[in-house]
C-alpha cells in the first residue's frame, strides 16, 4: 500500500522527489473519501434485505442514503436510513416476533433502552394489541420482528475494511 519515491542528491531529482510527494497527499485525500464511500455503499444493500425481510405491520417505507463530509485532510461519511418504523425494524416491538418482554433480540438494544415492550403504553408486552391508524381503521397489530438492519449493515463494513482499504489505497 505503500509508495516508493526514489531519489539522488541533485536539486531536480530532491524537486521532482518534492512534486511527487505533494501528488501522492492529493491522491491520498481523494483515496479517502472513495474509501468511506465505498465502506458506506457495502450498507445499502444489507439495509434495504433487512428492512423487506422483517416480518410485521410497521412501514417499511424508507430512504437510505450517504452523506459525506470533507474538511481539509479529513473526510466522514454516515451511512442514513430514514423512515416512520426503522425503530422498530431496527429494535423490534412486541413480543409475537422477539422475545420476552425487557429483553431485545438486538445486540445494543438494552443498551441503548430499546427493550421488547417497553415503548409507549406498553402494548408490546402482549402477543397481539389493536390501535387507531392514521386512516382511522382499528388495527390488530403483533409487532415487528427486529431484523436489525442497521447493525448487520456496520458488521458488513467492518468485516470489509481491510478489504476495500487494499483496493483503494493500493492502486
Amino acid at each position: 500500500m505503500g509508495k516508493t519515491i526514489k531519489c539522488t542528491l541533485s536539486q531536480k531529482s530532491i524537486q521532482k522527489a518534492i512534486d511527487e510527494i505533494k501528488n501522492y497527499q492529493k491522491s491520498l485525500k481523494s483515496k479517502n473519501e472513495i474509501f468511506i464511500k465505498r465502506l458506506c455503499e457495502l450498507g445499502i444493500p444489507v439495509i434495504d434485505q433487512n428492512i423487506l425481510a422483517a416480518r410485521g405491520d410497521s412501514d417499511k417505507n424508507h430512504n437510505t442514503y450517504i452523506k459525506i463530509n470533507s474538511f481539509g485532510n479529513y473526510a466522514e461519511a454516515h451511512l442514513i436510513c430514514e423512515g416512520k418504523s426503522i425503530l422498530f425494524i431496527e429494535f423490534g416491538a412486541g413480543i409475537h416476533y422477539n422475545g420476552a418482554a425487557g429483553s431485545s433480540p438486538h445486540t445494543k438494544g438494552e443498551e441503548f433502552g430499546y427493550t421488547i415492550g417497553s415503548y409507549g403504553q406498553g402494548k408490546g408486552k402482549n402477543d397481539s394489541w389493536v390501535y387507531i391508524s392514521d386512516s382511522g381503521e382499528w388495527v390488530r397489530s403483533y409487532g415487528t420482528e427486529a431484523t436489525m438492519p442497521m447493525y448487520k449493515a456496520s458488521v458488513e463494513i467492518i468485516q470489509n475494511i481491510r478489504k476495500i482499504a487494499k483496493e483503494v489505497f493500493s492502486s
